[in-house]
């Protein structure tokens, strides 16, 4: 059941966004019938309406870690992005009394930004995500179960242009699906992120 409303949901804004760029760039299409500048247009158009990015993070020690979440936006106004997000994230545990082990998390899903403040930004997102059910940093079963799960984070933060093309947002969010039901949830509120955008 989560699945399906998490695959509507993600049809519909790609059926929004699809729709919004064939109309712009058509128009496009229709406006300009010079070579050299038509192809000028045409990249500028892409930079203004298009966004690329997301977050890194790493550590080293008793854990090590990595994680990923890439993130490809459409700009529908100065106000509005909506996009798709991805995530990675890879967790090794070394003990020194007792067997190391490792898991991975993975998934992908779809994001909205608003921007009612030049400073401010109000994020909401809802990913489909695959982990060990029984992993914790603590024990880990090698037999566990791996399951999906539909993380829905929302929150706020701090947006500062560093560029005409690069911003560094600051946000902190909560998921609000926290699942009880579940020995372990991917994302523990609060949780912390800071992305950069081209």
């Amino acid at each position: 059941m989560k699945l399906n409303k998490f695959l509507f949901a993600a049809a519909i804004m790609l059926f929004a966004f699809v729709s919004d760029v064939a109309a712009q760039y058509e128009r496009l299409e229709g406006d300009n019938n010079n070579g050299n500048r038509h192809t000028q247009d045409r990249r500028e158009w892409f930079l203004t309406h298009f966004s690329f990015g997301g977050n890194i993070g790493f550590g080293i020690g008793n854990c090590t870690y990595f994680t990923a979440n890439p993130c490809i936006g459409y700009r529908f106004n100065n106000y509005v992005t909506a996009g798709i997000i991805g995530t990675y994230e890879y967790y090794k545990y070394n003990y020194t009394y007792g067997p190391s082990f490792s898991t991975n998390i993975y998934g992908g899903g779809v994001y909205a930004e608003a921007f009612p403040l030049d400073f401010l930004t109000i994020h909401a997102e809802a990913q489909y995500l695959n982990f060990d059910n029984s992993f914790d940093a603590n024990t880990y079963n090698p037999n566990s179960e791996r399951i999906w799960d539909i993380p829905i984070l929302v929150g706020a933060g701090y947006r500062r242009q560093i560029s005409d093309i690069i911003s560094v947002n600051l946000m902190l969010l909560f998921n609000i699906n926290n699942t009880k039901e579940l020995r372990y949830n991917v994302y523990e509120n609060p949780i912390v992120r800071v992305n950069i955008m081209f």
